[in-house]
């Protein structure tokens, strides 16, 4: 097999301690999220589990020790013995039927079962891992020799769950480092309207948009991150500066598009009850806004996620009717994260009745655009709340140059790989898929050698070359190479 330089378009090495400590906040009642916070799970996993305490691990052994003695000692006496047999078997039958009864999936939420799986991923790492390069090697080992990776850093101080252990700003300062020994990374600086916003007035690298320009353009960022779930919408007008500065650059920017546990966790506000862009048509004959009326904040925090968000970015007359002024982003290279996530893809292959989720067509560009797609659809809402997110990336990709996509996270999902491997054969957007895995954050699904093995098996080599090597390697390449 030849030694390509393939490159993992989407991983993470952020440790627990980059983590807000409040991050059950919204998904558990008070006071629940504040006793199990990141500290406290973080103790646990480093003093109450085998893997992560010796003195525990010796605890458990000596345990094991004193029980295997007392089996010993009563099977010399038949009717102990009888006794410890019974008690036993009568107290795993009962906690059998107590186990069945109150069922995992009746006792907590979708969403409760996400988070403790979270919990459980980053605290195993924060165990065997002390910092982000030794996630990185790590990384590494599940990879041929040559390959690289897309490393995204987060910035959730602005999430409302609390402050983390560890600044973002000592995040990406630690990144810095890494980044000099390892030509291997490319890590993507994470980009919060909210932080440029509280720094406008600052000079120099205090100010951050002035600090993000200045990493990216000697290029020890290799592109921008962005994660609109954590409370705000791709095209903030905080944002535009940095947009304006990455498409001249031909900076790549990464986007969150799936739904997930990391999610703005404050009260929503006001001006969040519609869309600031998007109108229909209704029944009286005037335009509205398209209403938001969710409460939940895993159900509303979607609503800035939404794929439809960036044809209101991409597209000129909606993006200048929203600011104000003449703005042309239709040039950024832009990947939507995800997909759109697994679920977004069920709804598509099973939906057979809507044709806005019978859309993706190996057929000419020029043809494929005489149709009414999800963004030219006349009924804006009935595309927001029905369409998959699955067609309307699709869509955004067929129309928009520089859209591309990734298949982080959801690739765990074998089911969805022939559906993909029909994507891939279409003329018009093979080359805007790219690879990722989503690592770390995907280990509660598998190891990333076992996904990427797999995936690149199933996938063939042309394929996965083409989106791990020749649309990867497009997607990085900026004006500063």
């Amino acid at each position: 097999m030849k030694n390509h330089r393939i490159i993992n378009c989407h991983s993470h090495i952020f440790t627990i301690d980059h983590v807000p400590d409040e991050f059950g906040k919204s998904l558990l009642p008070w006071p629940f999220y504040r006793i199990l916070s990141i500290r406290t799970i973080k103790w646990y996993y480093k003093n109450l589990t085998v893997q992560g305490s010796k003195k525990y691990r010796s605890f458990i052994h000596q345990r094991d020790k004193i029980l295997f003695k007392l089996k010993d000692i009563l099977k010399f006496t038949v009717v102990l013995w009888a006794v410890y047999y019974i008690i036993l078997r009568v107290f795993k039958w009962l906690f059998k039927i107590t186990i069945t009864f109150l069922r995992w999936d009746s006792l907590f939420s979708p969403e409760v079962k996400a988070l403790i799986e979270r919990y459980k991923t980053l605290a195993r790492y924060s165990i065997n891992y002390k910092d982000q390069s030794s996630i990185f090697n790590f990384l590494k080992k599940n990879y041929p020799a040559g390959a690289r990776f897309v490393v995204l850093s987060m910035d959730m101080e602005y999430m409302e769950a609390g402050k983390p252990k560890i600044s973002y700003l000592d995040q990406i300062d630690e990144l810095v480092r890494i980044k000099a020994k390892k030509e291997d990374m490319l890590p993507f600086i994470f980009a919060d309207p909210r932080r440029i916003a509280e720094t406008s007035d600052k000079q120099g690298k205090g100010n951050y948009i002035n600090l993000m320009m200045s990493l990216l353009s000697r290029k020890i960022f290799n592109g921008i991150k962005i994660y609109p779930a954590l409370g705000y919408y791709p095209f903030d007008k905080d944002l535009i500066p940095l947009y304006e500065f990455a498409r001249e650059y031909d900076i790549p920017i990464m986007t969150h598009c799936i739904r997930g546990t990391v999610f703005y966790r404050g009260k929503k506000k006001e001006e969040w009850s519609q869309h600031p862009i998007l109108q229909y048509n209704s029944k009286e004959g005037d335009y509205k806004y398209i209403p938001f009326p969710q409460k939940k904040n895993y159900e509303f925090t979607t609503n800035f996620t939404h794929p439809l968000n960036y044809h209101c970015l991409l597209n000129k007359e909606l993006l200048s009717r929203y600011l104000g002024v003449e703005k042309d982003l239709s040039g950024l290279k832009i990947c939507l994260g995800h997909f759109g996530g697994e679920d977004e893809w069920t709804r598509y292959s099973q939906d057979a009745w809507n044709n806005y989720n019978n859309n993706i067509a190996p057929i000419e560009k020029s043809l494929y655009l005489l149709r009414k797609n999800t963004l030219d659809h006349a009924s804006t809402r009935t595309i927001w709340w029905n369409a998959s997110w699955l067609s309307v990336i699709y869509d955004l990709m067929v129309v928009y140059e520089n859209v591309y996509a990734d298949v982080s996270f959801i690739l765990h999902n074998r089911e969805l790989y022939p559906t993909l491997k029909y994507i891939l054969q279409d003329e018009k957007v093979r080359h805007k898929i790219l690879f990722g895995t989503d690592y770390y954050v995907v280990a509660q699904k598998g190891v990333d050698k076992w996904l990427y093995q797999n995936f690149r098996s199933y996938m063939g080599e042309e394929l996965f070359m083409q989106m791990a090597e020749t649309n990867a390697g497009e997607f990085i390449r900026t004006k500063f190479a």
